[in-house]
C-alpha cells in the first residue's frame, strides 16, 4: 500500500503523466460509450455541433485544407521519430541532447494522444450513432422492383443528359463557379434538417486537396478529415460529381459515417435542387449502384434479362466517371509511385478502416443506397 500511496504522490507531482493518465483514461471512456448508440446519438447531435462552430469554425479560417496540412506534418514526424535514438546511441554523454530526446518523446506521445482522442469523438463516436430510421422498416425486395427502380433511374438519366448542351466530342457544357455550387450543397442539406435535424447548422467552405494527384491514383473523389472537422474534395474528379461529393462529404461532417447514408443524404438533397446539373449530379450518384445490383441478381438466374431492360445511354456513360481521360493523363504524369499498387494499398487501408467500426461488407457498403433508395420509392413507383 505504501508503494502505490508512493505511486500516486510521484503521479501528482507530475502535470505531464497527470495529462497523459487524463487523456488515456478519457480515450478509454469515450471508447466504450461509442458502444452504446444512445450516447452516440445525444453527443453527435449536441455536442459535435459545439466543436464544428468552434474548432470547425477555426480550422475554416484556412484557405487550404488544414487536415492535409496536418497529414504532412503527422508523417514527417513518424519520419523522423526514429531519428533522437539512433543519435542517442552516439550522443548519450550530452546532457542536453538526452534532454531534447526526453522533451521531444513527451511531446510525440501527447500528440499521439490528442490525435486518438479526437479520433474517438469525431469519428468513433458518430459510426456508433443509430442507423437512419429508414432502415428499421426494411423488408426484402423483389428483382422486379428493384428492375423498376432501376429502370426509373435509367430513364431518369437518360432524359436528362439529353437536355443539356454538348460540345463536338459530346462533353457537357458545364463550368460552374465553385463557390456558388458549395453554398447550394450547404443550402440543399441544410434543407433536409426538418427530417435529419443533425444536417442543420453550421457548414464550413469545401476545399480542394493540395496532393490531388494521389488522390486521384486512389480514386478518392471527397475525403473527411474527423481531426480538422473539415470537408475537402478533389479537384481533378469530373465536373459531374462535384454536387453530389460535396453533399456526401457534408453529410459525414454532421455524423452520418456510413457510406450507404452518405450517399443517401447525398441523392436525397441532390434532386431537391432548382438546377437541373445538381439534380443529374444526384442521379449520376446513384445510378451504378443499382444497376450493377440489378445486374447482379439477374445475370446467371434469367440470362438475357438484364439486356432486355433500357439502356444507359452513352451520353450517361460519358458523364459516369471519376476523372476524364485528360485528367488520368495529367495524373500519371505527375504520378511518384505506380498507381495500382496505391489503389490497392488504399483500397486495403480503407477496408480495414470501415471494418475497425463494425461495417462488415467494407467498400462495398456504398452500395447499399439500393436498398434506402428502393425503401424511398416504395409507394411511388411500386
Amino acid at each position: 500500500m505504501k508503494k502505490v500511496a508512493g505511486r500516486i504522490k510521484r503521479l501528482l507531482r507530475s502535470p505531464y503523466r497527470i495529462a497523459v493518465a487524463v487523456l488515456l483514461l478519457l480515450i478509454l471512456c469515450f471508447s466504450l460509450l461509442a458502444l452504446w448508440d444512445g450516447f452516440c446519438d445525444f453527443f453527435t447531435a449536441h455536442i459535435t455541433p459545439v466543436f464544428l462552430n468552434t474548432y470547425g469554425r477555426f480550422t475554416g479560417l484556412f484557405p487550404f485544407s488544414f487536415g492535409e496540412l496536418l497529414i504532412v506534418i503527422g508523417l514527417l514526424l513518424l519520419a523522423v521519430a526514429p531519428l533522437p535514438v539512433i543519435l542517442l546511441i552516439f550522443l548519450r554523454k550530452k546532457k542536453g541532447f538526452r534532454a531534447f530526446c526526453r522533451v521531444f518523446y513527451k511531446t510525440f506521445l501527447m500528440i499521439l494522444l490528442s490525435v486518438a482522442l479526437i479520433m474517438t469523438l469525431n469519428c468513433s463516436i458518430p459510426y456508433g450513432c443509430s442507423d437512419l430510421e429508414i432502415k428499421a422498416h426494411a423488408r426484402e425486395y423483389t428483382v422486379g422492383e428493384l428492375e423498376k427502380l432501376r429502370n426509373y433511374l435509367v430513364e431518369k438519366c437518360n432524359q436528362m443528359a439529353a437536355s443539356f448542351p454538348r460540345d463536338e466530342a459530346g462533353h457537357l457544357i458545364y463550368d460552374p463557379d465553385v463557390g456558388e455550387l458549395n453554398e447550394e450543397a450547404r443550402r440543399l442539406m441544410q434543407s433536409l434538417s426538418d427530417e435529419y435535424p443533425r444536417l442543420g447548422g453550421y457548414y464550413p467552405d469545401m476545399k480542394p486537396i493540395f496532393f490531388s494527384t494521389f488522390m486521384s491514383q486512389s480514386c478518392l473523389t471527397g475525403i473527411f478529415f474527423p481531426f480538422s472537422l473539415e470537408a475537402n474534395y478533389n479537384p481533378k474528379m469530373y465536373i459531374m460529381n462535384y454536387a453530389t461529393v460535396f453533399c456526401h462529404e457534408y453529410a459525414h461532417l454532421k455524423g452520418y459515417m456510413q457510406e450507404d447514408e452518405a450517399n443517401y443524404l447525398s441523392f436525397l438533397a441532390c434532386i431537391r435542387s432548382e438546377d437541373p446539373y445538381v439534380v443529374y449530379s444526384g442521379y449520376l450518384g446513384v445510378i451504378s449502384y443499382v444497376d450493377r445490383a440489378y445486374h447482379k441478381n439477374v445475370k446467371e438466374a434469367e440470362p438475357g434479362r438484364y439486356e432486355a431492360q433500357p439502356g444507359i445511354s452513352k451520353q450517361v456513360e460519358t458523364d459516369d466517371i471519376f476523372l476524364t481521360k485528360e485528367a488520368w493523363a495529367e495524373v500519371e504524369e505527375a504520378a511518384v509511385f505506380d498507381t495500382e499498387t496505391v489503389d490497392r494499398l488504399h483500397t486495403d487501408f480503407t477496408n480495414g478502416y470501415i471494418h475497425y467500426y463494425g461495417i462488415e461488407d467494407g467498400i462495398a457498403s456504398y452500395g447499399r443506397v439500393t436498398d434506402l433508395l428502393l425503401q424511398h420509392y416504395e409507394g411511388t413507383l411500386y
